[in-house]
C-alpha cells in the first residue's frame, strides 16, 4: 500500500486488517521524511523507493497486487508507468496531474496510464473535499477508457474520511473484493 500525504503507516495499518483477513500480506511504509523515516520529502525519490518495494517484493509472491491512496494512487501509476509487474492494482482517489502545481508533466498519473488499463480499478468519490472532481476525473475518465474499471461512488468522500461508516465499509469491500476477483455490484 501507498499512503496518502498525511498518513502514517502506524495510524492506517489497524484499517487494513480487512485486507490481511482475506488472506494477504499486506506491507506499509512511511514515505522518506513522514514519521520516523529518515530522508527529505521528495516526490521523484518517494516514486524510486515504491519501485524498488514492489521489485522486491515481487520477487517473493506470485500475486501481485498494488493499492494506492491519494498520494500514493500518483505513486502506484507512477511505478505502473515505469513498467513494475502487477497482477491487479487500486487507484483510490488520486490527483490526475501534479503539473498543475509545478511538477513536471511525466510524473502526472494520468501520463502513466497504460495502454491497456484492464488490471486498474480507479475508485474517486462525489463527496471528496480534499480533492474535488476537476482533480480526479480525467484520471478515472482516460482510466475508463483505457479499460480499467472505475467508480465514483456517490456516498464516497476521500479515502479514509468516508462520512459514514457504511460508505467506509462499502469502499473497503470493493477494493477487498477486486483483488479476491469476486464479482459485485458497485455502491452508489
Amino acid at each position: 500500500m501507498a499512503l496518502g500525504n498525511a498518513m502514517l503507516a502506524d495510524q492506517i495499518i489497524t484499517s487494513l486488517k480487512y485486507l490481511s483477513s482475506s488472506g494477504f500480506d499486506v506491507y506499509i511504509f512511511d514515505y522518506r521524511g513522514y514519521g520516523n523515516s529518515e530522508g527529505k520529502r521528495r516526490i521523484n525519490a518517494i516514486i524510486e523507493d515504491y519501485k524498488e518495494i514492489i521489485d522486491s517484493l515481487n520477487s517473493k509472491y506470485d500475486k501481485r497486487l498494488l493499492y494506492g491512496v491519494s498520494l500514493g494512487g500518483a505513486v502506484i501509476m507512477n511505478a505502473i508507468g515505469s513498467g513494475v509487474e502487477y497482477d491487479s492494482a487500486v487507484i483510490d482517489s488520486s490527483p490526475s496531474r501534479f503539473s498543475d502545481f509545478g511538477c513536471p508533466e511525466p510524473i502526472d498519473p494520468v501520463n502513466n496510464l497504460p495502454d491497456d488499463a484492464s488490471k486498474i480499478f480507479v475508485i474517486t468519490g462525489k463527496e471528496d473535499q480534499v480533492l474535488d472532481s476537476d482533480m480526479t476525473a480525467p484520471l478515472r475518465e482516460e482510466a475508463q477508457r483505457r479499460g480499467a474499471k472505475v467508480l465514483d461512488g456517490v456516498n464516497f468522500s476521500h479515502p479514509y474520511m468516508d462520512r459514514s461508516l457504511e460508505a467506509h465499509l462499502a469502499r473497503m469491500k470493493l477494493i477487498q473484493d477486486y483483488f479476491t476477483e469476486v464479482q459485485t455490484e458497485p455502491y452508489e
